[in-house]
């Protein structure tokens, strides 16, 4: 990226940074504290069709750098580590990744919600902790829908494109189950450069700040606010003739805190190949600066006989255009939950898939932790759904169910970083 010279004051700036690290300094609580992670009632669940004695991460010890880098964060600040966990629809919902975000984010340090998209603008489901609007029309689609060998889409798997030379797109980071606001200062909007692309400019309108354009490349541009806001407007400006359109591949939202910002990018349908042939997608993750990345596939490539020669193809290319732009991050692998085919049954692909997986990660060497055994294995899916914890489609779980995933990936991973953690003392 090259650098863009601020305007306005510097001086200025610096004062409304340290008022917001006063602010917020008594919610960042990862500052200088034992390195061990106490793992506490609210974070367990008591299914007994679980295994929890087998919620562990295979090969753990190939995440030794971002455990470092955790401990450093927890015991004295001052890191910021970067989460990114690709999947399917599974993980577009950010049901499973909300409860690994906060429970992360709450013992090692909030820095930002991370990536966001305004699904619903293009026509599907997503979070529900921002808020998407508009005042024109939008039209979206996804590399899941897009069969060729490339496409050109981006980190989010997803296109928005708008041809109003007076369009806009603000995002607000308000729960609606919650109703929780939180607060951001840093704002990256991925999009690729292209000269008929209009220009863009960021603003909040209720505290009266156009942010200042900071850092930019051919894939993303980067905008800081003075002072933290909860809301931004991406608004079109329209600056040549040439310019038509204003297309988005996603959105980042960032404070100033050290801490963890866990990213979560999901199509709903997608395959390993999906993200694969997305043109862009590999190098626009890379702007994320990830630490870790999480890949969560599979349950789709179940839904037919997959061969396992193509899937271990369709994910040692993906991971490797990832690692390509990506050298420093670690990797760890997931296997699917059990589900039904289609609702006709139990699905016979599951364990092939999820054996193929785990074959693949322990030849390659990457951290594996296996969601399918841990959460019981073939036809496992009855338990859950007598259980209340799978939708009715009987392939995707329930808001419940999601969230007992989310704790079980959560303790998973402190259960290794607290082996590594105990190690070093």
């Amino acid at each position: 990226m090259r650098n863009i010279q601020l305007p306005g004051s510097v001086q200025m700036r610096t004062f409304y940074v340290m008022v917001f690290l006063t602010i917020f300094i008594g919610q960042c609580h990862s500052q200088f504290r034992p390195p061990h992670v106490e793992i506490t009632d609210t974070d367990t669940v008591g299914h007994t069709f679980i295994s929890g004695d087998s919620n562990m991460i295979s090969l753990s010890g190939t995440l030794n750098p971002f455990f470092e880098k955790l401990m450093a964060q927890r015991t004295g600040g001052g890191k910021k580590i970067s989460i990114v966990h690709i999947g399917d629809s599974h993980i577009l919902g950010n049901l499973l990744t909300r409860e690994v975000r906060s429970r992360m984010q709450r013992e090692f340090g909030d820095a930002g919600r991370g990536f966001v998209f305004p699904y619903k603008l293009a026509g599907t489901n997503g979070p529900g902790d921002y808020l998407a609007e508009t005042n024109c029309r939008w039209t979206g689609s996804s590399c899941q829908r897009n069969l060729a060998a490339e496409t050109s889409y981006g980190i989010s798997g997803f296109r928005l494109e708008t041809g109003s030379s007076n369009g806009e797109l603000t995002i607000r980071l308000r729960d609606t189950t919650t109703s929780e606001t939180k607060l951001f200062s840093k704002l990256t909007v991925f999009q690729i450069k292209d000269p008929e692309n209009y220009e863009l400019d960021v603003r909040d309108v209720s505290s009266a700040q156009t942010a200042q354009l900071y850092l930019e490349d051919d894939y993303s541009r980067s905008y800081y606010f003075d002072k933290p806001v909860a809301q931004a407007t991406v608004s079109a400006r329209k600056t040549d003739g040439i310019q038509s359109r204003m297309v988005i591949d996603g959105i980042s939202l960032e404070n100033e805190l050290s801490g963890v910002i866990y990213h979560s990018i999901g199509v709903n349908g997608a395959k390993y190949m999906d993200f694969a042939r997305a043109r862009y997608f590999a190098r626009q993750v890379a702007a994320l600066e990830p630490d870790l990345i999480i890949f969560s596939f599979g349950t789709n490539e179940g839904q037919g006989n997959t061969p396992a020669e193509y899937l271990l193809f369709t994910m040692n290319t993906l991971i490797n255009k990832v690692k390509e732009h990506s050298p420093a991050a670690q990797i760890m692998l997931t296997t699917p939950a059990d589900s039904y085919l289609r609702g006709k049954g139990f699905n016979p692909y599951l364990s092939d898939i999820s054996r193929n997986i785990r074959q693949f990660a322990s030849e390659k060497g990457y951290a594996l932790w296996d969601l399918y055994q841990i959460t019981g294995g073939e036809k496992s899916a009855a338990a859950w759904k007598s259980g209340g914890l799978m939708s009715s489609d009987s392939v995707h779980y329930s808001k419940a169910g999601y969230a007992v995933q989310g704790k079980l990936l959560y303790q998973s991973i402190i259960r290794a970083y607290n082996a590594f953690a105990e190690s070093k003392q």
